[in-house]
């Protein structure tokens, strides 16, 4: 789907005048064997969307694979010990089987290196058990969901209403992508874009893996489809100030 020149061809009246469809909420496939972390993140889930959510869950991992196979989700939550098959042995099979649907992994409390490999793996986060009631990880998955409804958004009318809003998942990503058109280093990037490392990353990752960014060496380049996205974004926001 290319949002730039949808974007760039919707036509203004529409824009103004087309009402947002109700938000139903996400789709969320959560591989996870404890029925009490289960009954935690259900929790966690109705404080982030208090619209609604679809959570799918199953406890066994290649089960698990299987539905993302041949199912849609708007992302996954993948505990990493899990029966016959781990989190990050699922992350390979979706990468092997260009199974497009951003995961976070679920590990235990210390386990840095595990969460490590499920970054370097493609993994959108890793969240830590015994803190998934928290800020951070309510946080962590609210940002996935806007950047995965971001994605699939088809009008300028959905654009124009997060726009409204004060420096949103949008602004993240027009920041990121201007400030990286001619090359640039992650700490500059870091720095220019008023953000963290670890906050930073997950946009990185996201907006290499659908075609925005170009990771070559220590550096990211905005690829041409992240500059018509770009200008598509700085467009519709001069409309608004006219």
């Amino acid at each position: 789907m290319n949002i730039g020149l949808i974007l760039l061809n919707y036509p203004q009246s529409d824009i103004m005048n087309e009402e947002e469809n109700e938000n139903e909420g996400p789709k969320i496939l959560y591989i996870e064997d404890n029925n009490t972390d289960v009954l935690v993140m259900k929790k966690v889930l109705s404080d982030i969307f208090p619209q609604g959510y679809n959570l799918i869950n199953t406890p066994i991992g290649t089960t698990g694979l299987t539905k993302l196979k041949n199912e849609y989700f708007d992302f996954t939550i993948l505990d990493y010990k899990l029966p016959r098959m781990t989190g990050l042995e699922i992350l390979e099979e979706m990468k092997n089987n260009d199974i497009d649907i951003p995961a976070i992994v679920v590990t235990g409390q210390g386990d840095d290196e595990t969460a490590v490999k499920a970054l370097k793996m493609g993994a959108y986060d890793y969240l830590v058990k015994g803190n998934l009631d928290t800020k951070e990880s309510k946080l962590s998955i609210l940002e996935l969901y806007n950047l995965v409804n971001f994605m699939k958004k088809d009008t300028g009318a959905d654009l124009l209403s997060s726009l409204t809003q004060k420096r949103t998942t949008i602004d993240v990503i027009a920041d990121i992508l201007q400030n990286s058109v001619y090359g640039i280093g992650k700490t500059t990037l870091v720095f220019k874009s008023n953000m963290n490392f670890k906050r930073i990353e997950k946009y990185l990752v996201f907006l290499t893996a659908r075609g925005f960014l170009r990771h070559d060496g220590d550096k990211y380049s905005t690829t041409e489809d992240g500059k018509k996205l770009v200008k598509a974004i700085m467009e519709l926001k001069s409309l608004l100030t006219r």
